[in-house]
């Protein structure tokens, strides 16, 4: 009887200490949770007037989706560059729930797309090749994504492609020689010579091409005088997302498809240039994350500086064409300086580069597109009224073993602030491509991926 009594206390006891650690158990979490949202409450109102407090050990100690929600970007520039990156953010974060997709604000010195800096005044011509007819670093993965883009953009404003091909001349043997490249022959020097060029401009075209996706023909002198008006040696179609841009409206419709993207929410903001850096530092202030791309407006602002560019001014002239003249649509025609149809009855001619602080003359600029441009399309130049000199910045970023490259990613280590611009005379080939990789490392607030795709992409750091 004792024992049975014995083992029934025992029994009681033990059930006892069950029940006082489950409910200590119960507290503890409770107080656990209680101390977890008002962490993250916190949090929220440090954000409201310290967005870097997210950075370090407080972000990790709330859940993704606090952070997420807040998340804001402030883009500075609203042209090739930082549309693409708005763009793609947006691409990204239209995928989300509602409450955890981003706020991306846009500055520019102009109250909409398309009007201001050298994105608006751009000639308009994706391809992927340089001068001589080598492709331009990441360009076939350039073409494929700005192509994407300009899709996007069509769907607002399907004008804003011009012409499907676009034509580079030969004006000299040397030109010649270099196509021949294009097409992949392995001719010595001497075959380009002027004694036995007809002889090898009949063999050219039954050669193996090295770029069979874009470069698709060859025309001989004759034909593509009577395709394009050029005198020239003879000369390459280029196709296949090569393309003719008219760039300030596809800028246009680009950024109505980043309004789409995000339920109309992406907000642009006219703000000066002129601005004082201590003025831009209030602006940007409440933003998580902050992009750099306004391209020479950043240097002009002296927002940034100490980088490895130089401004350099490109002028153009906008042509009026005559009834006249304006019988055959007019292609677009390149060979180092270009022709370009920018609407009905008119034609861009561009681009001078021009390196001193005093700008040329109408005159001058006149002069100077004339003598290397006129054989590309004698009858704009001699019946064609100029209408007016446009004008723009390009950043050019110095030569390095890759060509001239974009300066993308953080400003510094750990930075919550990003540039992307020295995009120069490639901004319609490589906007889309740098800014898609830009984004992506944004999002995920590192910057290795980054630098896995693009190891050279700190090149800019000295």
């Amino acid at each position: 009887m004792m024992n049975a009594d014995l083992i029934q206390l025992r029994r009681r006891l033990f059930q006892n200490r069950i029940r006082h650690f489950s409910i200590i158990a119960y507290f503890t979490i409770m107080l656990f949770a209680l101390y977890s949202v008002s962490s993250c409450k916190a949090l929220s109102i440090i954000r409201s007037y310290h967005p870097q407090a997210t950075h370090g050990k407080w972000s990790r100690r709330c859940s993704n989706d606090v952070l997420k929600a807040q998340k804001r970007i402030g883009i500075v520039g609203g042209g090739l560059a930082g549309l693409s990156v708005a763009y793609h953010l947006l691409e990204h974060s239209s995928m989300l729930p509602p409450n955890e997709r981003l706020k991306v604000t846009v500055f520019d010195q102009a109250s909409s797309p398309g009007i201001f800096g050298a994105s608006a005044v751009a000639g308009g011509l994706l391809h992927p090749f340089t001068p001589r007819g080598k492709l331009v670093h990441l360009g076939k993965e350039g073409l494929e994504v700005s192509n994407r883009l300009i899709d996007a953009a069509k769907g607002f404003e399907p004008e804003c492609v011009l012409r499907e091909q676009l034509y580079r001349v030969a004006l000299s043997p040397k030109h010649c020689e270099q196509l021949v490249r294009w097409k992949g022959y392995l001719l010595l020097r001497h075959y380009v010579l002027i004694t036995n060029f007809r002889y090898r401009l009949q063999s050219w075209t039954k050669t193996a091409e090295l770029f069979p996706e874009w470069a698709i023909d060859w025309l001989s002198a004759e034909e593509i005088k009577d395709q394009t008006g050029s005198d020239s040696m003879g000369e390459i179609i280029l196709t296949n997302g090569c393309q003719v841009v008219h760039v300030p409206t596809y800028l246009v419709g680009l950024w109505k498809a980043c309004k789409k993207a995000s339920d109309n929410e992406i907000e642009w903001v006219t703000v000066k240039v002129s601005e004082g850096s201590t003025k831009w530092q209030s602006i940007l202030s409440d933003f998580d994350s902050v992009v750099l791309a306004a391209g020479s407006g950043l240097f002009h602002s002296n927002l940034i500086d100490n980088l490895p560019i130089t401004l350099v001014r490109g002028q153009s002239l906008e042509i009026d064409l005559t009834e006249e003249s304006s019988a055959r649509p007019f292609e677009a025609v390149l060979c180092g300086k270009y022709i370009s149809p920018i609407k009905p009855g008119k034609i861009l001619i561009g681009a001078t580069h021009e390196y001193k602080a005093e700008s040329l003359s109408k005159d001058e600029v006149t002069d100077a597109l004339r003598e290397r441009s006129y054989d590309l399309s004698p009858v704009a130049w001699d019946r064609g009224v100029i209408k007016k000199v446009t004008s723009g910045w390009r950043v050019q970023s110095e030569r390095g073993a890759l060509g001239r490259l974009p300066i993308v990613g953080r400003i510094s280590d750990k930075s919550n602030t990003w540039i992307f611009t020295g995009l120069g005379s490639r901004g319609l080939i490589h906007h889309g491509i740098y800014g898609k990789l830009l984004a992506e490392s944004i999002i995920n607030e590192d910057d290795v991926l980054l630098q896995t795709n693009l190891p050279h992409v700190y090149w800019w750091r000295k």
